[in-house]
C-alpha cells in the first residue's frame, strides 16, 4: 500500500516538474493524472510479482513434498534389514560392545 502511495506522490511531482515549462496551470492539472498513472503501473507490478511468488511457492511445496516422500522411503528401507534379519542381527552390536 505504501508503494502505491509513494508511486502516486512521486509520479505527480515528476509530472508537475516535467510540465512546469508549459505553465503552472497545466502542471497543476496534469499532476493528479501522472500520479494516478504511476499508481496504476505500481499496482500492475505488485500484482505480477505476487502472482509469480505464488507460483514459486507452489514449486517449493512440490519439491518439499518430494523430499519428504524420499526421506520416508529411505527410512522404510533402513528399517527393513532389521526386520528381515531377525533378532540375531539386533544382538550383534550388543556383543561387540561387551567384548
Amino acid at each position: 500500500m505504501f508503494l502505491l502511495m509513494f508511486a502516486a506522490i512521486g509520479g505527480g511531482l515528476a509530472t508537475a516538474s516535467i510540465l512546469s515549462p508549459f505553465g503552472g496551470v497545466v502542471a497543476a492539472l496534469s499532476a493528479p493524472l501522472g500520479g494516478s498513472l504511476c499508481a496504476v503501473l505500481a499496482a500492475i507490478h505488485l500484482t505480477r510479482r505476487s502472482t509469480h511468488e505464488s507460483d514459486a511457492n507452489w514449486d517449493i511445496d512440490t519439491q518439499t513434498d518430494a523430499m519428504v516422500a524420499s526421506l520416508r522411503d529411505l527410512a522404510a528401507q533402513s528399517a527393513k534389514p532389521e526386520l528381515e534379519a531377525g533378532p540375531e542381527a539386533a544382538e550383534e552390536p550388543k556383543r561387540a560392545h561387551r567384548a
